[in-house]
């Protein structure tokens, strides 16, 4: 089996030694570059196509999450995993959010990062466990509040957003439901109004995220 490729990016250089050190170690892993900061790990990653860049949040000219943002649309077959001594659950949100495959601190042991880093390579996803807690309670304040959104919403208000999530029109719409089109306008804003949403397509977003509209049935 082929070693893992990895780009280290951290603008501590005496950090990103001993890191390079760790991972040598192990048989499976290959450290193929260093960067200093996210610019650079950029440049060092299109070059090399590595198949994990272990990186720091906090950097000079271009943090992580930047950066993971343009490796994950470039490179998606390359895997970030931030390394960081950031707890904030806004700086987790925003790496995850990024494309990052992991979100490890720094105060974690060595073996710890050398198997988050195989874990990555195969596909998998890792996090801190403390981060973790953060990261499932966020989940689920998010879901609890849609649920209270969408149980404020009348029967025929679910109806029309399902219907809006299908793609059809307010014409259609007033068809399928014997209803007169401002009618369906009407209650279009409530909806919106409602779910705290900006248009049509954020209502349609959200119903199949929601599961309002089966898989099969979602707009082509």
């Amino acid at each position: 089996m082929a070693a893992i490729r990895v780009l280290l990016v951290d603008d501590h250089a005496l950090f990103r030694r001993g890191i390079a050190s760790a991972l040598s170690d192990h048989e499976s892993i290959t450290v193929v570059g260093e960067a200093a900061d996210g610019l650079a790990g950029i440049e060092q990653a299109m070059g090399l196509q590595p198949d994990v860049v272990v990186m720091d949040l906090q950097m000079p000219r271009c943090g992580g999450v930047e950066a993971c943002r343009v490796l994950h649309a470039e490179l998606p077959d390359t895997n970030v995993l931030m390394l960081t001594i950031s707890e904030k659950e806004t700086d987790l949100f925003a790496a995850v959010k990024a494309g990052a495959k992991g979100y490890l601190l720094k105060d974690a042991e060595p073996e710890d990062l050398v198997q988050a880093v195989i874990h990555i390579a195969r596909g998998g996803v890792i996090v801190s466990p403390s981060m973790a807690t953060k990261l499932l309670t966020e989940f689920k304040h998010g879901e609890d509040t849609k649920a209270e959104a969408a149980s404020g919403m009348s029967h025929r208000e679910t109806e029309i957003l399902q219907q809006v999530a299908k793609g059809s029109s307010n014409k259609e719409i007033a068809a399928t439901l014997f209803i007169s089109e401002n009618t369906v306008k009407t209650h279009l804003r409530n909806i919106l109004d409602k779910l705290h949403l900006a248009n049509r397509s954020q209502a349609a977003a959200y119903a199949i995220r929601a599961g309002l509209v089966p898989m099969e049935e979602e707009p082509g």
